[in-house]
């Protein structure tokens, strides 16, 4: 009887699942969650029934169970995590979008073999790295449309419309999306480009053409030529791979088998022909490098595309993830070409849950050409080895026009960016928005047609002056946009003086060849600047960080001068001055009367100088009125001539002087970078020192890489000298070995700076009655210092010693220093 009512419970069982099971169809397309681009050939499964598949080349699949009930799918693929997703029979006639998330990229099954299959496959790439690596081809020339995308990701739309800040452009809320990806995001900012671009490989030449160019909200030409795809090319066949310029280990490197693991997980045939699944890793944490796949054909060992990541330990800021992909054609029977390449990255400035930029660069290529007549002859008629233009009217293209020349057209959401962008810029409060921001980064509040500030100027004290208060005004360019008028007023309350400066730009030319003029006339207390960049002590924030025992030495100086900068093309410009300046001493150097004159004013010169100055390919970034320099990959050399004439307005002093210095910036990957200056100088004339070479000092301690940090400020005179500083950033260097280190991503570096000058016997004699200068007497002057970089991402800290010359025992100087700077890099 009990095995009757078994057999009946166990049939009543199949009897039920039978008449519950029915018939299902759904299709999908597995994408990569960050590119958006389709994963090939991933395993497709459920769990309880094992029926599986593997998708196609465009990641899609499809299934048609006649007997179904609920199960999970499973989607598995080398390097991603893994994908369970509960189907029912309501998922009938579906779609379904599976978005895999980058993942350890060893899951998978891996097969022991005696021969090691990625290795093997990555040194047949490598034997074609040359024919296939498209910048070893005569050369070739292309049509490029780029496109940025900026979106916004991990905020609460609702706090934000209730921010009383953001509360009038709520609107801007509306183009949420919360279906494209796993975590809604909001599609904040586009910019387009189209251009020609064209690439030889002896003589190495460049030449790119904005055709047009689509920046809602700025229309700065320098910008737009950034925008194109000379400063944008990944190379996937290169040693590095350039990523917030820092350079990363490529998998093609010629020595990547030292940084890398290679795989060969998979094989298919697509076409009749065999392509292989080559999957690369880092064999080392802490390492500048990627993890990714790529499709490889047989025989010919070709790329058909690749996915670079970065890997989860790479020593980089901001950035919570970057992805790479770039997929190749066949132009003919032995070459394969670039024909789409993204480059996809996440930052996050303020750490995981605060929010996050994306940015999404995709472009596409077209009218591809190789080893053509007419790049040779147009390459003849360029003299130089990079040239970008843009086109007259390139910002200024129709919609109509617009849609002719996109690769593609625009999704849903890129056009909302347009209509939101347009909205925001013709609304007064977004525009005072604007105004307020700028004025908290840069210091500067423009009122229509003049702009206040910096703020971090306006109040600083010191001995001499006590309570300083100084207010600046300027001009926009809504009173001109080629004149510049700038002047401050600036009071000390323990002198009760008055103090200031006037000046006039007037960019009488910006391109091709800039031509600008400058006139000033300033009396101020000289507060230490040099150089651009340097931090000086007329500022509020150099209150807390002065040496505390260092005498600080306060001169007066009047100038006036004019000055002519013409840019005279393929990287030389020069700049001429005329001035006249006279100094008077304040405390703690010696007065006017140490130097008696046989005509003019004491401390008074009158001076004529000319600057000539090579930069080759140095690329600008131009502001409303002035540039500013993003460097040249070559060396920048500038050499300074000057004669002094006396008996004019009251100038005491006949000299001359000559300086030259050579400086430069490279990288020396995987050995981070290397910066180095040389220079030298000698100055012909009996002078007081206020004329001669007063070697850069620092009464302050935030780091100074122009001085000397260790030395005071008119510490050592010369009148030849010479100098050299270097400075080697090593990046993770021995912190990357050390699990807790490697994960706050400090980095180390060193350097050191020497000198040799001397004083002649007539201005020693001169200068030191009162002993209040040195002199190296052909000696040397070196600091050492090396440190920690990166903390915090924005805190850098020196460890200075002072090793040469060796002090008497009497003299008690500062031989050790611990310095801070500031600075924003990735």
């Amino acid at each position: 009887m009990s095995f009757l009512r078994y057999f009946l419970f166990i049939g009543a069982i199949i009897l039920a699942a039978q008449l519950h099971a029915q018939s299902i169809s759904f299709k999908g397309i597995i994408q990569d969650a960050h590119t958006k681009e389709p994963v090939s050939y991933a395993s497709v499964y459920f769990t309880r029934s094992s029926i599986g598949k593997t998708s196609d080349s465009a990641g899609n699949f499809s299934f048609y169970i006649s007997k179904f009930s609920k199960d999970t799918m499973v989607v598995t693929f080398v390097g991603y995590e893994t994908y369970k997703l509960p189907i029912t029979d309501s998922m009938n006639n579906q779609t379904i979008v599976v978005q895999l998330q980058r993942g350890a990229a060893t899951n998978g099954v891996l097969v022991k073999s005696k021969i090691n299959k990625g290795l093997y496959l990555w040194k047949k790439i490598m034997s074609k790295k040359k024919q296939y690596n498209r910048y070893n081809l005569p050369n070739f020339g292309y049509e490029a449309y780029n496109k940025l995308e900026i979106d916004l990701k991990n905020f609460k739309p609702e706090k934000a419309k209730r921010n009383f800040l953001l509360k009038p452009f709520s609107f801007v809320f509306d183009n949420i999306d919360s279906t494209s990806e796993k975590e809604p995001f909001l599609p904040a900012y586009l910019v387009e480009s189209v251009s020609d671009y064209a690439f030889q490989k002896n003589t190495k030449k460049y030449f790119e053409n904005v055709k047009a160019s689509n920046t809602k909200g700025f229309s700065n030409e320098s910008i737009t030529k950034l925008m194109g795809v000379m400063n944008q090319n990944v190379n996937v066949y290169g040693n590095y791979v350039n990523v917030m310029d820092k350079d990363f280990i490529g998998p093609f490197n010629d020595n990547a088998d030292v940084y890398y693991n290679f795989q060969v997980p998979d094989t298919q045939v697509v076409n009749g022909k065999k392509i292989f699944h080559f999957v690369f890793s880092p064999k080392h944490a802490g390492q500048n490098t990627f993890e990714g796949d790529a499709w490889v054909t047989a025989q010919t060992y070709q790329i058909q595309k690749i996915n670079l990541y970065l890997g989860k330990d790479a020593n980089i800021n901001y950035i919570d993830r970057v992805s790479v992909f770039q997929e190749f054609i066949p132009l003919n029977d032995t070459v394969y070409f670039l024909n789409r390449d993204k480059f996809f990255a996440d930052f996050k400035i303020l750490g995981k849950q605060s929010l996050t930029f994306i940015g999404r660069k995709t472009t596409s290529y077209r009218n591809i050409i190789i080893n053509s007549d007419s790049i040779t002859a147009l390459f003849k008629q360029q003299p130089i080895e990079e040239v970008v233009k843009t086109e007259p009217g390139s910002n200024l293209k129709s919609d109509s026009v617009w849609n002719a020349l996109r690769h593609d057209t625009l999704s849903t959401n890129e056009k909302a960016i347009y209509a939101t962008v347009d909205k925001l810029l013709q609304m007064p409060k977004f525009q005072r928005l604007q105004n307020t921001l700028k004025f908290i980064g840069t210091g500067y509040k423009q009122l229509t047609n003049y702009e206040i500030g910096p703020w971090f100027n306006w109040i600083s004290t010191n001995s001499w002056e006590g309570l300083r208060l100084r207010f600046d005004l300027g001009t926009t360019t809504g009173f001109n946009k080629h004149i510049y008028l700038h002047t401050y007023l600036a009071y000390g309350f323990a002198d009760k003086k008055f103090k200031g400066k006037a000046e006039a730009f007037w960019i009488v030319k910006r391109d091709p060849k800039r031509f600008r003029l400058h006139a000033s006339y300033s009396n101020d207390i000289d507060n230490g600047i040099s150089q651009v960049g340097d931090v000086g002590q007329d500022n509020i924030f150099s209150l807390a960080i002065r040496k505390p025992n260092t005498t600080r030495k306060f001169i007066q100086l009047q100038d006036v001068r004019f000055e002519v900068f013409n840019e005279l093309g393929k990287g030389f410009s020069t700049e001429w001055f005329i001035s006249h300046r006279q100094y008077t001493p304040l405390k703690n150097l010696p007065f006017k009367e140490t130097f008696p004159v046989s005509e003019g004013l004491p401390l008074s010169n009158f001076e004529v100088a000319m600057k000539l100055r090579f930069a080759y390919l140095e690329q600008f970034i131009e502001g409303d009125y002035f540039r500013y320099s993003l460097g040249t990959k070559y060396p920048i050399a500038e050499l300074m001539l000057a004669k002094g004439f006396s008996g004019i307005l009251n100038s005491a002093y006949n000299y001359t002087k000559i300086g030259l210095s050579v400086k430069d910036y490279m990288k020396i990957s995987p050995y981070g970078s290397f910066s180095y200056k040389v220079y030298a100088g000698k100055i012909n004339g009996t002078l007081p020192f206020a004329f001669l070479e007063n070697h850069p000092g620092n009464d302050i301690y935030y780091y100074n890489p122009n001085s000397f940090n260790l030395m005071n400020r008119f510490e050592y005179l010369s009148d030849q000298y010479a100098g050299v500083n270097v400075e080697h950033n090593i990046g993770s260097g021995l912190f990357r070995f050390v699990p807790f280190t490697r994960k706050l991503k400090l980095r180390q570096f060193w350097n050191a700076k020497a000198l040799w000058g001397s004083l002649s016997d007539a201005n020693t004699t001169l200068n030191n009655k009162s002993g209040s200068f040195k002199t190296l007497n052909g000696s040397t002057y070196l600091e050492v210092g090396t440190g920690i970089d990166n903390i915090l991402k924005v805190l850098r800290l020196d460890f200075v010693w002072r090793v040469l010359p060796r002090p008497l025992p009497a003299n008690k100087i500062s031989r050790f220093g611990v310095f801070g700077s500031f600075q924003f890099q990735f």
